[in-house]
């Protein structure tokens, strides 16, 4: 990591107490590359504080090789296709490796710490119920960067227990899961339980008697309560049905299968402001215009569903001729209004 030469390092007893959870925060926006200089220096004083420490010895050459396989994937997924100078990739590279780094030596300090019996338990990171009567389906970032498109009417617990990602699905929703090869994702959905560890795929377990699970792409394992198992492959699909146990299908996916993702992201002649409000309840964010002119510009558009908040607004300046800025989870549009 790069050191401010102007900045002074706070105390370490300030540092060292710093809550985990922001700690984790800092780091996936280094990652991201979405981190201000004030968190970048904030996450480099704790780096430097603890470089030093005797904590710092369960930083083994396995775990340094681990987290360049994983900031690797990270590049391959957000960079690997774009045209950048030779010099500012390797910077670029050797700066996300330092901040996974820091991520592994942050969790071998945790687990060797005085309170590393309550890190283990397992702890409800997100728990979202979406209203059977809105029209839009919501769109959820996990804490491990998955995302996750719930259906009106479906409910998602989300827990991290270190070793596994844990999620209980009651409804329909489609994941999109970030590879982590030492901490599987599991997802319950009625008597079924789906292991996987990076691919996109549908659930649907709207009756613990009755669960299909379709793959996108990659595989999953699924299995039920009497122990069938079934691996899936891109584009198969699995049954449960309580009278007939678990059954792979082997019929390619049908093409309809996620349609429903997309079903409230496509409109025609919408008013910008009605799409505003679609946005913010799908993306669960604040949106505001800065000019006013803009809010009754007609948008037409088709958005396969599974893109980001950020992915859909640059579509629409792109189309609308307009900018945005955001913060945090407030957004505000401006232009010149309608051409």
């Amino acid at each position: 990591m790069k050191r401010s030469a102007y900045t002074r390092s706070p105390p370490f007893s300030t540092i060292r107490h710093m809550d985990k959870n922001r700690l984790h925060t800092l780091i996936q926006k280094y990652i991201d590359q979405t981190a201000t200089p004030a968190e970048q220096e904030e996450l480099n004083n704790w780096y430097r504080q603890h470089n030093e420490e005797a904590e710092w010895k369960y930083l083994s050459a396995e775990a340094e090789e681990q987290a360049g396989k994983e900031i690797l994937q990270h590049l391959n997924r957000h960079i690997g296709q774009t045209a950048q100078p030779p010099v500012r990739r390797m910077r670029l590279y050797a700066g996300l490796a330092a901040a996974c780094i820091v991520a592994v030596a942050i969790t071998a300090w945790w687990l060797t710490s005085t309170d590393a019996r309550h890190i283990n338990r397992p702890v409800a990171d997100l728990n979202i119920t979406t209203s059977a009567q809105t029209e839009e389906n919501k769109f959820v970032v996990l804490p491990d960067s998955s995302t996750v498109i719930l259906r009106p009417g479906s409910h998602i617990v989300y827990h991290d227990t270190h070793k596994t990602r844990e999620l209980t699905l009651e409804g329909e929703a489609y994941f999109d899961i970030r590879h982590r090869a030492a901490q599987p994702f599991v997802i319950h959905a009625g008597k079924v339980q789906t292991t996987v560890m990076g691919t996109t795929f549908n659930i649907k377990a709207y009756s613990s008697d009755s669960v299909t699970v379709s793959v996108i792409s990659g595989s999953v394992k699924v299995s039920d309560a009497q122990n069938h198992t079934a691996v899936l492959h891109s584009r198969q699909e699995a049954v449960y049905d309580i009278t007939t146990n678990l059954r792979k299908q082997e019929q390619p996916l049908a093409e309809g299968t996620i349609a429903w993702t997309k079903a409230d992201m496509q409109f025609q002649d919408m008013p910008y402001a009605q799409l505003a409000e679609r946005l913010s309840r799908r993306y669960d964010v604040t949106i505001s215009f800065k000019n006013p002119a803009l809010e009754k510009c007609p948008i037409t558009g088709r958005f396969s569903g599974t893109e980001t908040l950020r992915e859909v607004l640059d579509i629409l300046s792109q189309t609308m001729g307009t900018t945005y800025t955001m913060q945090d989870r407030q957004v505000e549009l401006d232009g010149s209004g309608c051409f």
